[in-house]
């Protein structure tokens, strides 16, 4: 009989090189598989389908950083736990750098409220300083006679005067025509310097929202995930909104375009891939938390569980266990947790 392996990308535990499956868990498997003499072939597949086809017994194995769950244990089954793991959180180096045109369409698209505010009540100043200023300062030949065009002359003269610039087109004559410019120069410094305030403090809440450094600040942030990991049920447990990918890659593709504030995944793939980053763009935050162990996925019931079990304990005594995790993680043991 040859054993189905249902595989997913998941580096450095399974990739595809030069047309060949590399990793961890692959090595692992290859090694059992030699001790037992199994015939095997892969099959690849997206994450989320490994778990279902092992249910409905359409494959045999299933390989693919899988973490071992009281809710697996209830359709599949498990081999003896093959690697300590747990979950970790990678973002953008530049995320707490001002960028203009991030900014900028921060304040469009969420801060619109305060945009059409702002944009009324400065319409009402205007429309109500320039008919007082037009109906004071029409017979003195300062603006037209006539309501138009005088009125937009007379607007004209309000705004510049808010901006404090002045152009010297239209100029009061009269001493209340005086008055009520200089009312608008005064109200327009006081307006401008609230503007700009209230913009600052949009933009530093802003920055102060996107900063992630730890697992409590995932709450209402956009978080990537592979589908169908426990990432997602992790990730619902902290209140982040969640983004589903049907990879790491994808994922980190969508992190690195901005698209979200956060990768939040398996850790060795999430050091891979901060490893591994040639436009040193990312960044692992916090410390590793929801420790978990992963096992080879097999169906419910399995005669070759207590064949693998019994390969995997002769590979941790042998020291080939060792070999293969070196091989992948290094002198570090940065997963052993």
């Amino acid at each position: 009989m040859k054993i189905k392996v249902a595989i997913a990308d998941f580096p450095p535990l399974i990739f595809e090189e030069d047309k060949k499956y590399k990793g961890f868990e692959i090595d692992l498997w290859e090694a059992i598989a030699k001790i037992n003499g199994f015939d095997f072939e892969y099959e690849k597949h997206n994450f989320k389908e490994i778990i279902p086809l092992l249910a409905e017994k359409k494959v045999d194995v299933g390989l693919a950083g899988i973490t071992i769950n009281e809710k697996r244990e209830k359709i599949i089954n498990f081999s003896h736990a093959t690697l300590d793991s747990g979950i970790l959180i990678s973002v953008n180096k530049n995320r707490n750098k001002l960028n203009l045109f991030k900014s900028l369409k921060n304040i469009i698209i969420e801060g619109h409220r305060m945009i059409t505010s702002v944009a009324l009540f400065l319409l009402i100043y205007i429309f109500v300083f320039g008919n007082l200023t037009w109906f004071v300062e029409k017979n003195v030949h300062t603006f037209s006679t006539n309501y138009f065009p005088g009125i937009f002359e007379s607007f004209w003269l309000t705004i510049v005067s808010m901006t404090t610039v002045g152009y010297g087109d239209y100029v009061p004559h009269t001493w209340l025509g005086r008055i009520i410019i200089s009312v608008v120069i005064f109200g327009g410094a006081i307006m401008l310097s609230l503007v700009v305030a209230q913009v600052t403090a949009f933009l530093a809440v802003k920055k102060i929202k996107g900063e992630i450094n730890n697992s409590r600040d995932l709450l209402n942030k956009n978080v990537v995930t592979v589908e169908g990991s426990t990432s997602e049920s992790i990730l619902k447990r902290v209140g982040a909104k969640i983004v589903t990918a049907l990879n790491i890659q994808e994922a980190y593709t969508k992190l690195k375009k901005e698209e979200v504030d956060a990768v939040v995944f398996d850790a060795p793939a999430v050091l891979y891939f901060e490893k591994n980053d040639k436009d040193n763009n990312i960044e692992i935050v916090g410390e590793i938390f929801d420790k978990q162990q992963y096992g080879i996925a097999l169906q419910q019931p399995d005669i070759l569980e207590e064949k693998i079990n019994q390969a995997i304990l002769n590979l941790k005594e042998s020291g080939q266990y060792d070999l293969i995790y070196r091989k992948w993680f290094g002198e570090d043991l940065v997963m052993e947790i």
